[in-house]
């Protein structure tokens, strides 16, 4: 072989184009030759890039459509003319990989001539489609009384993904939903929503009856919608109500913007303000208010949003907690005030402690509880406040004496041996007055878990006799 070997036959040899002699030479002669071996290099690894393009049929284009196939097929034929020849000069072996990739696609697509006017067409023909939005999730994050996913009582509730085309329905109950790491929105009672679109690119949440809702700041081409019968409110970042039912549509904006349009026009709600809308009636001629005191209120505690947010991880990694009271009382968890009890909401592994609203209208602490990561989750009842009882002392005095001390110095042997020391549990405890103990709960403690829970197993183990019934609270000392 005499000189350096085209370029165009190492593309003619990727392609199986030329026949195993001249193969043989070619690659014998790139053996020897690095200046030969760097263009085949270069000229396969652009080949590879363009095998979309070489395998492409004539496009189907719906204007001058024959004028179209016509140009593509010559277009081919004068490339494998051009292939034909041989070349003249060996300045081509310094070719760079970005030219001998523009020379195969422009010698495929290029006109015999000069460039034909509806090139341009050909080319937008073959450019990739726009990406579709990446879908969202949601999850709850709290519940009570009776909520509905798509028509049913779903009992994996917490573990249920919310996506495009799910609907909740709440009864006598509120569900709180999180889709992101700073939004989330409340479903209050005899409520239903429906999500039409739920991806990244817009939120649309058709609803009827009165949700609570939290939306982090949207990015440029993001949409967030309320369709409220015949009104549609969105927003950009906020904080805002929205109740519809058959006779009237109402909005209100504890912070951000909020739009409210119709057929008629539109109106813009800024912080603390309002707007209700009778039914039949267009928004012109209304106008926002200022929120009154009864209206703040009514926003009550925002939808929960746990910080930790990942869709994908969170079902796994976290677990419910179930707080059941006696009666309708408010509720904290680890200080956050979730709303009245019986519910269930979603927290971390880990310690976590209740409160709950005596009868004074106080919260008190109802107990610590230890929840593992998984569907079981945790449950802890709280009994309600009990009545004023005679014979506390007494029954403290038996308690004391009771006690199996033994036993709580191997509940604490290990704490003691790392220098631990002035240890205690905080109790609540009720007896009967034949001597049987109502409930036990650990109500503050500064122990690890596993201790705690041994030196309650000590306390339940009291024998108590007979006499009067009695509930109090007792700080034991370790």
């Amino acid at each position: 072989m005499n000189g350096h070997v085209a370029p165009h036959r190492w593309a003619d040899l990727w392609a199986g184009r030329v026949d195993d002699a001249e193969r043989s030479m070619m690659e014998r002669h790139a053996e020897g030759c690095r200046a030969c071996a760097r263009v085949r290099q270069r000229v396969t690894r652009a080949s590879d890039s363009f095998v979309a393009i070489r395998a492409q049929s004539p496009p189907d284009v719906p204007w001058d459509a024959i004028r179209a196939k016509v140009h593509w097929s010559v277009s081919t034929e004068r490339h494998a003319a051009i292939r034909r020849r041989r070349p003249a000069y060996g300045w081509l072996a310094g070719a760079t990989a970005t030219g001998v990739a523009a020379a195969l696609v422009t010698a495929r697509l290029a006109a015999p001539a000069a460039p034909a006017p509806r090139e341009p067409a050909l080319v937008a023909l073959t450019a990739p489609a726009v990406a579709a939005p990446a879908q969202l999730v949601g999850l709850v994050s709290l519940a009570s009384g009776d909520v509905m996913i798509d028509g049913v009582r779903p009992p994996d509730l917490f573990a249920r993904a919310l996506v495009q085309g799910s609907s909740l329905a709440t009864g006598d109950g509120r569900v709180d939903v999180q889709f992101g790491a700073d939004s989330a929105f409340a479903l209050e009672p005899m409520s239903t929503v429906k999500l039409r679109r739920f991806d990244a690119r817009t939120i649309e949440l058709a609803i009827d009856g009165t949700v609570d809702i939290t939306v982090a700041p949207r990015a440029d081409g993001q949409r967030f919608l309320v369709d409220a019968g015949d009104r549609v409110v969105e927003v950009r970042g906020t904080r805002f109500r929205v109740s519809q039912d058959a006779r009237t549509t109402s909005v209100a904006c504890h912070h951000g913007l909020v739009t409210v349009s119709d057929a008629t026009g539109r109106i813009e709600l800024g912080a603390a303000r309002r707007i209700s809308i009778a039914a039949g009636h267009s928004l012109s001629g209304e106008h926002a208010v200022a929120l009154s005191p009864e209206d703040s209120a009514g926003f009550g505690q925002a939808p929960l949003a746990l910080p930790l947010w990942d869709p994908v991880a969170l079902p796994h990694s976290s677990a419910p907690l179930d707080v059941a009271t006696a009666g309708h009382r408010g509720v904290r968890v680890d200080g956050v005030e979730l709303g009245t009890a019986p519910l269930r909401v979603r927290v971390m592994p880990g310690r976590h402690g209740v409160e709950v609203i005596d009868n004074a209208g106080r919260f008190r602490r109802a107990g610590w509880v230890d929840v593992a990561a998984g569907p079981a989750g945790a449950r802890l009842e709280i009994p309600g406040d009990p009545p004023p009882t005679g014979g506390i002392t007494e029954r403290k005095r038996q308690l004391h004496a009771g006690l199996d001390r033994p036993l709580l110095d191997h509940c604490v042997r290990s704490i003691a041996k790392a220098g631990l020391s002035g240890t205690y549990v905080h109790i609540e405890i009720a007896v009967d007055a034949q001597g049987a103990v109502g409930f036990l709960n650990v109500i503050d403690t500064d122990l690890p878990s596993a201790t705690a829970s041994c030196v309650r197993d000590v306390l339940a183990g009291v024998r108590f006799s007979r006499g009067a019934a009695a509930t109090w609270r007792e700080r034991v000392d370790l």
